[in-house]
């Protein structure tokens, strides 16, 4: 498996944020699946890792998960 490019996770980051958009959205599943595929495909560059669990951080408080 290869490892993702920043603009496929951005994509799938910003496909969990309009995921949880749904008003019948199971939050708590789409997070968590969202958490797995980020361990699951971590970014070579740790600065990176750190970008997009910060940016999950301010998905979830968007959608009041914090």
């Amino acid at each position: 498996m290869t490892t993702p490019t920043r603009e496929e996770v951005i994509l799938q980051l910003d496909r969990v944020d309009t995921a949880l958009e749904a008003p019948e959205a199971d939050k708590a599943a789409l997070m968590r699946q969202a958490l797995d595929w980020l361990a699951e495909n971590p970014p070579s560059v740790a600065a990176d890792a750190l970008y997009y669990r910060e940016r999950l951080q301010v998905i979830r408080e968007r959608h009041g998960m914090a």
